[in-house]
């Protein structure tokens, strides 16, 4: 496994993340988090093991967060109809005023 892979597949992720290709970079996260656990595999140093396993840790939870994103940014694309109130609706604010009577011309 090619640490250097590594570093540039989470560079590009948070790339991607920043630019708002929300998607490409969710493809880019899932990536590099299947690397780091196929090199976490291979290492025999416990405590390097701890550490890259802190790395993918903290890589999740930015995934997390572009997750989060995402699902803000689908809210806003529901076909829900938005309900607006008409003038009969709207209880009668008493700081603002009325709108003019209407002159009488002769």
């Amino acid at each position: 496994m090619n640490i250097a892979d590594i570093c540039d597949n989470a560079k590009k992720a948070r790339e991607y993340a920043l630019l708002g290709n929300y998607d490409s970079s969710m493809v880019y996260y899932q990536g590099v988090y299947q690397q780091i656990h196929k090199h976490c595999q291979s290492l025999k140093d416990p405590a390097l093991k701890v550490k890259w396993q802190q790395v993918r840790q903290e890589l999740a939870e930015e995934y997390e967060q572009v997750k989060s994103i995402v699902g803000t940014l689908e809210s806003f694309k529901s076909d829900r109809p938005i309900y607006i109130p008409t003038s009969e609706e709207r209880p009668e604010d008493p700081a603002v005023w009325p709108p003019p009577t209407p002159a009488e011309h002769k």
